[in-house]
């Protein structure tokens, strides 16, 4: 076969994509993206909801163990041993909000732990606050159970 021959034999097939089927991968990756974008974003929101809930955690520890030296609970982190009053998670998600007195109306005798949540992080299923008192009552600012659950 001559090369001339070879040469019109392979130029009748142009070789590339038609504009229709870029445009068919264009529509199919939206779909894969408009489906797993909101997936992934949930998957992280709820990794950063457990760094908070760890940290609630170790201050209830703290907490409890101040109150096996004092007899009272600490109202105050630095009294726990943090460098400052409001203390950040590990990753920085979240900080201590606030320690307040719990349910019997005396920091002596219970607490309440508040975190709140750090922006640009904010929590769409559990608000800005995640709670957790010395009877071990867990809450978030928008009451959803789901925050708890494991």
């Amino acid at each position: 076969m001559s090369s001339t021959a070879l040469y019109r034999r392979t130029r009748g097939r142009e070789q590339g994509f038609t504009l229709m089927e870029v445009m068919i991968v264009v529509v199919i990756v939206g779909i894969l993206a408009s489906v797993a974008l909101p997936a992934y974003k949930a998957y992280v929101d709820r990794a950063k909801r457990t760094e908070g809930k760890a940290f609630l955690m170790e201050l209830a520890a703290r907490q409890e163990r101040y109150f096996m030296d004092n007899n009272s609970y600490a109202d105050d982190a630095t009294e726990l041993g943090y460098a400052s009053a409001e203390p950040e998670s590990d990753e920085g998600h979240y900080t201590l909000d606030s320690i307040d007195e719990g349910d019997t109306g005396s920091i002596a005798t219970s607490y309440k732990l508040v975190l709140a949540t750090k922006a640009p992080f904010y929590d769409d299923v559990c608000g800005a606050q995640l709670t957790l008192d010395s009877k071990g009552e867990q809450g978030s600012s928008t009451g959803d159970a789901v925050c708890w659950a494991k």
